[in-house]
This record gives C-alpha cells, sequence and structure tokens, in this order.
C-alpha cells in the first residue's frame, strides 16, 4: 500500500521468505545491493534478489513437560495423539508450517513434502478442529501456553525459548521442526535510499546475531557465528549442525506461488 500509494516510510522490513519472492516479482521491492551487502554470509540460495537472509526461526512442536507426563511428545504424529496426551493444541492461523506438521504426522517423509498435499493434510486436521485452538500472533501463542489453556502446540521456537525462560516447564523438540529463513527487504521508494544497504550489510557481523540470538533465540546466519556459541547459545539456535540435521526447510518457491490461494483456503477451513 506504501509503495502503490507513494508515501513509503519503512527503509528495510524483516519479511518470510515466500513474501520477498511475491512481493519482489511484483515490483515492490528496490533490488539488494550485492556490492554492499555480502552475499558470501548467509547460506547458498539465501542472498536473494529482492531480499537476504538475516536470521532463522522454526516452527516447533512445543509443550508444557507438567502436562505431558514421564514420556513427552517428539513428534507431530504425538501432536495429534488425544488420547496418549489429552488436552488442547494450538497452531497458527497463518499458512506456512501448519499443513505440513499434519502430514508428517500422516507418515509423509520430510524430504517429501513438497508439493503439499492439501487434502491429505486437511482429512488429517478435520477430526480434530474442535481440540485446537488457532493464534494470530507470537505473543498469542505463549499466552495460551500460561494460561494453561493448551497442553502442546506448533509455535515459533522463539516464543516457546522465552516461555522456557519464565518456566522451565514449557519446552520443545527440534525433531520435524520447520526451519525458515527470515529476510531483509527493502521497499521501493524507501525514505533512505541506498543508505539501507549499509544497515544491512552492518546486520551480518557475526556479534550483533549472537545478541539477537541470546536475547530471542533467533538463528544466526553467518556462519563465523557458530564459533562464538556457548553451549546454551547451541540448545535454542535452530542452525547448529545437531538441531538443523532433525528438521526441514520450508521451501520458499513453493509458498511464492501458492501462498495466497492456501491461505485463504485455509481460512476457510479452520472457520467451518
Amino acid at each position: 500500500a506504501m509503495v502503490d500509494s507513494g508515501q513509503v516510510v519503512w527503509d528495510v522490513t524483516d519479511s518470510g521468505t515466500g513474501d520477498t519472492l511475491t512481493l519482489g516479482g511484483g515490483g515492490y521491492l528496490t533490488a539488494i545491493d550485492y556490492n554492499v551487502v555480502d552475499k558470501t554470509l548467509v547460506p547458498d540460495g539465501l542472498a536473494l534478489e529482492f531480499g537476504v537472509a538475516n536470521y532463522f526461526f522454526s516452527n516447533v512442536l512445543a509443550y508444557d513437560s507438567s502436562k505431558t507426563g514421564a514420556t513427552p511428545p517428539a513428534s507431530w504424529a504425538d501432536f495429534f495423539d488425544f488420547d496418549k496426551y489429552p488436552g488442547k493444541r494450538t497452531m497458527c492461523k497463518w499458512i506456512q508450517g501448519q499443513l505440513e506438521i499434519a502430514l508428517l504426522a500422516d507418515g509423509v517423509p520430510m524430504d517429501q513434502l513438497y508439493p503439499l498435499d492439501v487434502d491429505r493434510a486437511f482429512a488429517k486436521l478435520e477430526p480434530h478442529l474442535d481440540q485446537i485452538v488457532f493464534w494470530e500472533g507470537g505473543a498469542g501463542s505463549q499466552q495460551y501456553f500460561r494460561d494453561g489453556e493448551v497442553v502442546m502446540g506448533n509455535i515459533w521456537h522463539t516464543r516457546a525459548n522465552l516461555l522456557k525462560k519464565e518456566d522451565p516447564k514449557f519446552t520443545w523438540t527440534w525433531n520435524q521442526g520447520m526451519m525458515t529463513p527470515s529476510t531483509w527487504c527493502v521497499p521501493r521508494g524507501n525514505p533512505a535510499g541506498a543508505k539501507v544497504m549499509d544497515f544491512i550489510r552492518s546486520t551480518q557481523a557475526p556479534e550483533g546475531q549472537i545478541t539477537l540470538l541470546r536475547a530471542m533465540g533467533n538463528g544466526p546466519v553467518n556462519p563465523a557465528a557458530l564459533p562464538l556459541m556457548n553451549d546454551d547459545d547451541k540448545a535454542v539456535s535452530p542452525t547448529t549442525p545437531e538441531n538443523a540435521a532433525v528438521q526441514f526447510m520450508v521451501n520458499a518457491e513453493y509458498y511464492g506461488e501458492h501462498e495466497a490461494d492456501l491461505q485463504n483456503k485455509f481460512l476457510d477451513f479452520i472457520a467451518a
């Protein structure tokens, strides 16, 4: 809306890779200047024309260990096992990472998720919709746990990390988590113009990415951050080799092409 009206007030936005592809393809973004921003400081494939990765987060299975018994949930199959783990669940209203967990619970291997079998995912979800509450923002996902309304949920690991800092009974498993890179994007016509590229370059410093990791749990994209991590840092970062090995990466190209249609279908489905 800012670009269309010519009233752009943001210099840079923190966006998802799927949105980056959609907005960039629609002419709403300025190309990243890789004469300033260092594309060698991000993983392969994440220095996009209209966005560059700035951190990773994951959708994970978070749970209240005081309510799940001696054997904690360890997979999305456990998430959908309401007999073994009674109580309500929470999932996000926004589509990315929601259908994937249903398919994993239904036996689809992590490396065969895309293109998503939407009908199969809906069939897995439908019998349980009355036991699922849907969050819209990260703060809401935390509140469902604090209020004791849910036993487990599909939430961002950054929010699970903040919950655990409040009370160690809240925790999560990395197993079958969905890793997602976030990206810096520059709206076309941003007020600072080319100076914004200097800002983006400044955020690539590994020391700053460690600061963000310790504040929220956002996983560094710069490989030079890994040697700076202590054991506590490694436990909450999705990008360490041990944690990344049991997760899968979101398919940004799939969402760039299908997200708008899928989002509408999903909202209609959960509201029915």
